[in-house]
């Protein structure tokens, strides 16, 4: 790929990141993210033979974000029990950030009406859960190897609720609030 072609791309791509963070995947159009970023539409289609292969390359993007940012706060102590809050600390950092707009997975459910949309959707967004349940699951298996389970729908629930919440006050402190919630929750060892 040329440096002309890839300029192109990325261009569409983040125009595309922007709107979809904005309005959601549904109520953005493709003559909208052409008219915003300044491509012609053969170009537009070019690189993307469908709004959904955009879609698809918007969801990755997010995902390598989210786990990078997982990885780190979660990462930051030695201690596994810490480390299991640390999530909490990413999705501070993560709420706090100009234009949070929350999920675009949880957003992704209802945009895309997961079972009469494009199965390859479907699948980016079930893969996102499926890996954020394991990151979870890894954590607590380390800090409680014999009652983790337990553990894994409760974290879980104050994850994305703290993200619900923090969409829907356009405030960060949700996750500071449900970190509360699991350090009380989880044992201290």
């Amino acid at each position: 790929m040329d440096a002309k072609h890839s300029k192109v791309r990325e261009k569409i791509v983040e125009t595309a990141l922007h709107l979809f963070n904005v309005n959601g995947v549904q109520a953005t159009g493709i003559d909208l993210i052409i008219a915003e970023s300044g491509v012609a539409k053969r170009s537009f289609y070019n690189h993307f033979p469908s709004k959904n292969k955009l879609i698809e390359e918007y969801f990755s993007r997010k995902d390598d974000v989210w786990f990078a940012r997982l990885t780190h706060y979660s990462s930051r102590s030695n201690v596994p029990r810490e480390r299991v809050l640390g999530l909490f600390d990413a999705l501070y950092d993560w709420f706090s950030e100009d234009g949070f707009n929350g999920c675009p997975f949880i957003r992704g459910l209802y945009d895309l009406e997961a079972t009469a949309s494009d199965p390859d959707l479907v699948d980016c967004i079930q893969r996102h859960f499926a890996k954020t349940t394991e990151i979870v699951e890894t954590l607590l298996k380390a800090a409680y190897p014999k009652n983790y389970r337990t553990f894994v729908p409760q974290i879980l629930s104050l994850l994305t609720g703290a993200t619900v919440l923090a969409q829907a006050m356009g405030s960060p402190e949700a996750a500071r609030i449900n970190k509360k919630m699991a350090n009380v929750l989880l044992p201290k060892n």
